[in-house]
């Protein structure tokens, strides 16, 4: 039996002084069900684990918009390292702030995050070597589940809405959407804001 498990370094570790890194998240992402991807029909790159060339969703469903407002859209926003028993992992969490509490937003957004399975796409501000670093994928690998969820009515910081934020433990420490070009990769995301046909 083949062993795939040789961790070794297989890159300089330095900066890139001609696309320094550019901290931040911009202010729109997605979000979707988890069931509704079809992890059958989605493709990584066959040199690169890390990337996803085609993201598929199941027919009929469709990805969600979040949109951030403030200087800095998903605070809270992060990855840290997880010690394992038998492997290391890394804890990713995404947090958002839904803006609303009437009785549409509780119903179809806030009781559904409390209980279900998600899957977050980000756009990085550092959009990397020829966009490969601009979509980031999160809870592909194992999921993303609430942890937190708080309304304060008084907050200033939220006025009224509710923070929530989503956690999943995962082996990889990114895992992107990136085929072809930026361009190409763009209009892939795009298409994802409507049904599937």
């Amino acid at each position: 039996m083949a062993n795939n498990c040789d961790f070794a370094l297989a890159q300089n570790i330095a900066p890139d002084c001609d696309n320094p890194q550019v901290r931040g998240i911009e202010a729109d992402g997605l979000i979707m069900n988890r069931k509704d991807v079809d992890f059958a029909s989605c493709v990584k790159d066959s040199t690169n684990a890390a990337i996803i060339k085609t993201f598929v969703l199941k027919t009929g469903c469709k990805a969600y918009d979040i949109q951030q407002l403030g200087a800095t859209p998903f605070t809270g926003t992060q990855s840290a390292f997880t010690a394992g028993t038998y492997r290391n992992k890394v804890t990713h969490d995404v947090q958002f702030l839904v803006p609303d509490h009437s009785p549409d937003v509780c119903k179809n957004i806030i009781d559904n995050l409390a209980n279900g399975e998600f899957v977050v796409i980000l756009f990085n501000k550092h959009k990397g070597t020829d966009g490969k670093a601009k979509y980031q994928v999160y809870g592909y690998e194992g999921g993303l589940r609430q942890t937190e969820g708080t309304r304060d009515p008084y907050s200033e910081d939220t006025d009224g809405g509710w923070l929530v934020k989503l956690q999943e433990i995962a082996p990889s420490s990114g895992i992107f959407i990136y085929d072809t070009d930026e361009t190409t990769t763009d209009a892939a995301i795009a298409s994802l804001r409507t049904p599937q046909p």
